[in-house]
């Protein structure tokens, strides 16, 4: 029996997407905190807009979809630029993002 493998560019889209979930996950989790409700203003219902966003565009990469790909490099963006409004912001936070935005780099070509 031959064993087919996955192609290099559905093992990436995968990571991203698991990696992408988990961040939802804790986007979320943070929205519910006590500490959302703290900071009050707009902020907690910008992050739940981006949870819903994300998971959209996650569901979208999976499929190999072009404007999921847009649609979550300009959110990872703009979560970076409110994070630094908020006096949230840390170098660390730009880490996850980068690795994401190369990956998708690295697989524009197979999306559709």
């Amino acid at each position: 029996m031959s064993e087919s493998r996955p192609s290099p560019e559905k093992v990436i889209v995968t990571a991203i997407c698991v990696v992408g979930f988990i961040n939802a996950t804790q986007m979320a989790n943070w929205v519910l905190s006590p500490m959302s409700k703290q900071i009050g203003g707009l902020y907690p219902l910008y992050f739940s807009a981006a949870v819903i966003v994300s998971l959209a565009c996650l569901a979208g990469l999976w499929f190999f979809k072009r404007w999921a790909a847009w649609v979550y490099a300009a959110l990872l963006v703009g979560n970076q630029l409110v994070l630094l409004s908020m006096g949230f912001w840390d170098w660390h936070e730009l880490i996850v993002p980068a690795i994401l935005l190369g990956l998708l780099v690295r697989c524009k070509d197979k999306l559709v």
